[in-house]
């Protein structure tokens, strides 16, 4: 069976929506201000707060990236008199084949390493190499033999073949190892011997013979080195097997304190289900720094406050690292509370969170619970401070809990005070007084900005690949986001849009309101450095004027004023096409690579090649049909200024002149109104052409083809994630409705009349999309009427349909059933055809 690994994550806070994609990582939903990484002992770093693996430091390749030189290699280092480096070393014990070693013992130098150490290195270290041997020639299989349990729930490849300690020899392997062991002069060669021997026992099920083993030849040498924890380590694991738990816990905790490299695996291979088996632990401890780890993994395992075992821990010992790492994970469970990177709330909600500035420090729905942990952290700090012998460590903590409480006069003073000269803690410091100057600046004047690009450009100016989907949120990311939200509160809406984004991300969201602050932002003169800074974020359009300039022409052609929609689009003849984007990932599949898209010869680019048969009508709605295929056209042939293909500037012209022919009376004049109102309709919310004066490339479905956005701006702190929401101002269906109506008047032909009767229902429907959309009719899930209530809803919005939005349609009914485009569009239209039959 299949086996079904579940994980969970204890994520306090307010997400902008549910993440449902399956490389979703709560690690990159907080800035990560305060860097857990400042404990000196590093060590620790694996137990660092992290939600996105077991232990601190993994990374997308299932490794882990410590800061700890592994301590084995260290000992070798020194062991063979510092003739070899660290990264020399590590080859030689963890990648050189055996077949070189045996080749060396011959007196052949067949690897570079041993080519530059030369024939005598054999001579010298001759047990050293000799144990190298025999530990790489078991290394393979050192791995316990898998029972399998019938009831496993995992799935194990049977083509996979694994080595494991039973397919050795034994007896011959077991009697190697005590004769070599017995051989060897050198105590620390022994003892690595006697390491074998102890893990080759455990590894072949015999748990036993494993712990008299290590009784026999490993407490005899009284080396309490990291090969004699290394051995306790395979002792514990024998231990454990025969169910003897509490020894095994007692074991695995002697590794966990006295190793570098074991702290992990022994933690996973302790045994602890309840607060009895940590208490048994902690009964046998007698130094306070014992007792502070036993207490660290009881707050480690656990997902309580873990204050009130802070508390216990500065009584033993202050300075102790393993409380400080403690403190850096209460820390950093705090900050994920507060500082998430997409706080979200609708325009009603943010009212309420100091005047919509961020951060939104503890939003409603776990205020309590965060206020009272950030009060309890804070005075557990402050304790631990004040202790006789406490280092500057405390006073960055206090800092920064400060700074999270908005105290940041009170944070400022304290930073003011520290007196160091280590490097981690003066960066932190220096973030940290940046980070209280920006967010309590009250308004971001002119003088803050020149000051903000003198004392802090570096890291404003910092680049990150943004499009790596492994890149992590960091300082200037926040930076950003609380300038971005200062503006905005301040309403220079362009500075706010441009601090999360370029200039080409307007065609996310066209509306005209910002796109004319922008441009005027643009056109400023006398900017100061940093908002010169920002102008650089506009320099990915060639031609901001062109780009204004369609922009302005499409929302003018969307208001059926074709005049001024020409002249907007005749100052952009330098236009060059939407300036999209593709990305792709990389060969390592982490990164994107971003290119220009490159419009096929021929076709649309936002600004070029639009069909003629954007005057036509639906045969069928298929957006993703060809337009010959969804469309038909239309009576082209008296007018012969419309072309088959037009740019913006044609087509708004093309307008003009049908404009004024269908001031006439005649039929001429009735077939201008109809395709001046079915251009209308066609390049609506509805319409198969609906990219065309909205910046897209295309008809497929995305935030601007949906209804329900138009009428309210969905950005309530800044822009950020702007291509991501919709905000583009509502189609007019009754412009379109207007022109339909004057050629119905003028229309002589029962056929065609029912055609302008359909196109004037089709836009009727946008009308009551619009409504429908803008007016949810809301009844809560556990409203006990909750039933009776959606279906009072139901008819409401059923009766206001059929009173104000079906005109045409019932017209069309009543009138037009006998007509063949009645019928027709009764099978091929199925809302049509739903409606008729009611």
């Amino acid at each position: 069976m299949k086996k079904l690994i579940l994980t969970a994550a204890l994520f306090l806070g307010f997400q902008e929506s549910s993440k449902a994609c399956s490389w979703y990582d709560p690690d990159h939903e907080y800035f990560n201000l305060f860097a857990q990484e400042i404990i000196h002992n590093k060590t620790y770093e694996p137990f660092l707060l992290t939600y996105s693996s077991h232990f601190y430091g993994y990374n997308y390749d299932g490794k882990i990236d410590k800061n700890v030189p592994d301590e084995n290699i260290e000992s070798w280092v020194k062991y063979f008199d510092n003739k070899l480096t660290y990264e020399e070393t590590n080859a030689l014990v963890t990648k050189v084949d055996i077949k070189h070693l045996n080749s060396l013992k011959k007196g052949q130098l067949t690897h570079p390493l041993f080519q530059k150490l030369g024939k005598g290195f054999y001579t010298k270290y001759q047990e050293a190499v000799d144990y190298l041997i025999q530990a790489k020639y078991m290394e393979p299989y050192m791995r316990i033999n898998y029972v399998e349990n019938p009831d496993a729930y995992y799935y194990r490849d049977e083509k996979t073949v694994v080595k494991n300690a039973t397919q050795l020899n034994y007896e011959k392997t077991n009697a190697a190892l005590i004769s070599l062991y017995k051989a060897a002069t050198n105590p620390e060669i022994k003892l690595r011997y006697a390491y074998q021997l102890v893990r080759f026992n455990h590894y072949s099920r015999k748990y036993q013979s494993a712990i008299n083993d290590f009784q026999t030849y490993v407490e005899p040498l009284k080396l309490k080195n990291h090969m004699y924890y290394y051995a306790l380590d395979q002792k514990a694991g024998a231990e454990r097997g025969l169910k003897q738990f509490d020894k095994a816990n007692w074991d695995f905790f002697q590794v966990f304190k006295n190793t570098k490299n074991k702290k992990e695996s022994a933690y996973n291979s302790m045994f602890l289900a309840t607060d009895k088996d940590f208490n048994k632990i902690l009964a046998q401890t007698k130094m306070p720094e014992d007792k502070n780890m036993a207490y660290f993994l009881l707050a480690y395992n656990s997902f309580n406050n873990p204050v009130p075992i802070m508390n216990k821990m500065i009584e033993n010992n202050t300075e102790s690292d393993i409380l400080k790492v403690l403190t850096v994970r209460a820390i950093n469970q705090l900050e994920r509370n507060y500082l998430v990177v997409n706080p979200y709330c609708n325009d009603k909600d943010c009212d309420h969170f100091r005047n919509k500035r961020l951060p939104l420090y503890a939003p409603d729905n776990y205020a309590n619970q965060s206020k009272d942990f950030a009060k309890d952290l804070e005075a557990t700090i402050v304790l631990a401070k004040n202790k006789k012998g406490a280092d500057e460590f405390w006073q960055l903590c206090e800092a920064y809990i400060k700074f999270l409480n908005t105290d940041y006069k009170g944070s400022q003073n304290v930073l003011s005070k520290i007196k160091t000269s280590d490097k981690e803690y003066l960066a932190e410091i220096e973030k940290f007084k940046m980070l209280n100057e920006i967010v309590s600046q009250p308004t971001i004047t002119p003088a803050f900005e020149n000051s903000l690009m003198t004392k802090y450009a570096k890291i404003i100016q910092e680049k990150g690949d943004y499009r790596d989907w492994t890149y992590m949120p960091s300082t200037k990311d926040f930076v950003v986001d609380i300038l971005a939200n200062r503006y905005f509160i301040e309403k220079q809406d362009a500075k706010s849009f441009l601090m999360n984004n370029n200039l080409s991300d307007l065609q996310y969201n066209p509306n005209s309101d910002l796109v004319k602050k922008v441009e005027e932002f643009y056109k400023k003169p006398n900017k100061t450095a940093f908002e010169n800074y920002l102008v650089k974020k506009m320099e990915d359009i060639a031609d901001p004027e062109s780009f204004f300039n369609v922009i302005y022409g499409d929302r003018a052609m969307r208001l059926a004023d074709f005049t001024k929609a020409k002249a907007f689009y005749s100052k952009a003849k330098n236009y060059k096409g939407i300036p999209r984007m593709l990305a792709d990932w990389k060969d390592d599949g982490k990164t994107y690579v971003e290119k220009p898209m490159v419009f096929e010869n021929g076709a649309y680019n936002g600004f070029n090649n639009i069909s003629s048969l954007v005057f036509g009508h639906n045969v069928w709605e298929s957006f993703q049909s060809k337009p010959e295929e969804s469309m038909k056209a239309e009576g082209l042939s008296n007018f012969p200024f419309i072309k088959n293909k037009m740019n913006k500037i044609e087509l708004a012209d093309a307008m003009i002149q049908l404009e004024n022919i269908g001031k006439g009376n005649d039929d001429k004049a009735r077939l201008a109104n109809q395709l001046l109102g079915n251009l209308l309709y066609n390049t609506s919310i509805l319409g198969y052409f609906r990219e065309l004066f909205v910046m897209d490339v295309d008809n497929y479905n995305g935030p601007k083809f949906q209804f329900g956005n138009e009428l309210q701006s969905p950005f309530y702190l800044y822009y950020k994630n702007f291509s991501s929401r919709s905000y583009v101002e509502p189609d007019n269906f009754d412009l379109a409705i207007n022109y339909y109506k004057k050629a119905l008047t003028l229309s002589k032909d029962k056929e065609n009349q029912a055609r302008i009767l359909f196109q004037m229902a089709s836009a009727e429907q946008g009308k009551y999309y619009q409504w429908e959309a803008n007016n949810p009719l809301e009844v809560k899930y556990d409203d006990p009427k909750y039933e009776e209530k959606s279906k009072q809803n139901e008819l409401f919005a059923i009766k206001t349909k059929n009173e104000k939005f079906r005109t045409s349609f019932a017209q069309l009914k009543a009138n037009y059933s006998q007509t063949a485009t009645y019928k027709n569009l009764q099978s091929s239209c199925l809302y049509f055809g739903y409606y008729t039959r009611k």
